[in-house]
């Protein structure tokens, strides 16, 4: 096998949460691009039908677009009934779905409510537990199983005052760890952390204040699909012997920030 051999994912299938304008989208088509049948999911169906459509116009891997809310457990399960049933067995589960951020102007620290709590546990943790067991039996079969979790500078650097978010990220962390002793070795589990990071690569109106982009070594925002390359190598046999790692994708914010 040649080396870029190894970043392929011909006859593969990728499940794929929060897929919409930004890294979602990005990796979606590019795990098509390199040959695997992609399920989308996300809580809007005109997104998912257009990026299904972009994706199946270019003749790679297929696309399957299914409404489900990351946050729902019945919802996980359908969407991996559905990806089943159209493309056999999983054998990627990309977590990108998010939820629970809170801003300064939505009223401070105690903003983070109790269902806003509920909101960023159930989106930014349990759904990488729930769509873990729903695909283990699939990777125990094929054994080249590979679930990736979006991680955020959030989860090491405290952002206030989105606690509820931050804690949640800081919980999936070890998530991933636990499950990646327990799922091997035929499941690898990681995170990808990305920051500061949008989908044309500029700092949206609602960041203004944080300065985030200036907390970056490399002092920009990052494209969406700058994420793109690690989420391959993650997902691909590229990375066969990572697991319970994270990739950081965030301009060097974590590791340098004062």
């Amino acid at each position: 096998m040649s080396v870029l051999d190894r970043f392929r994912l011909d006859g593969r299938t990728a499940v794929l949460t929060g897929v919409g304008p930004g890294v979602g989208e990005h990796v979606a088509k590019a795990y098509a691009e390199l040959g695997a049948n992609v399920v989308i999911s996300a809580r809007s169906q005109d997104r998912l039908d257009r990026i299904a459509g972009e994706i199946n116009a270019l003749g790679g891997g297929r696309a399957l677009a299914v409404v489900a809310d990351a946050g729902s457990r019945a919802d996980l399960d359908r969407l991996v009934t559905r990806a089943r049933a159209e493309f056999g067995s999983i054998h990627t589960v990309f977590n990108n779905a998010a939820a629970g951020v809170v801003y300064a102007h939505d009223g401070g620290l105690w903003a983070n409510t109790d269902a806003v709590w509920k909101t960023a546990m159930d989106v930014n943790v349990m759904a990488t537990w729930w769509l873990t067991q729903l695909t283990e039996a699939d990777m125990q079969a094929h054994g080249r199983g590979s679930i990736i979790s979006v991680q955020s500078c959030g989860g090491f650097t405290p952002i206030p005052p989105a606690v509820a978010y931050g804690v949640s990220k800081a919980a999936l962390l070890f998530l991933v760890r636990e499950l990646a002793k327990t799922q091997a070795p035929h499941t690898r589990v990681n995170c990808l952390c990305v920051g500061s990071m949008s989908p044309d690569g500029q700092e949206a109106d609602i960041h203004n204040g944080l300065g985030l982009a200036e907390r970056n070594a490399i002092k920009r925002f990052g494209a969406a699909d700058e994420a793109v390359g690690a989420a391959i190598l993650l997902a691909s046999d590229a990375s066969s012997y990572t697991t319970g790692s994270t990739v950081f994708v965030e301009g060097g914010r974590v590791g340098t920030i004062a």
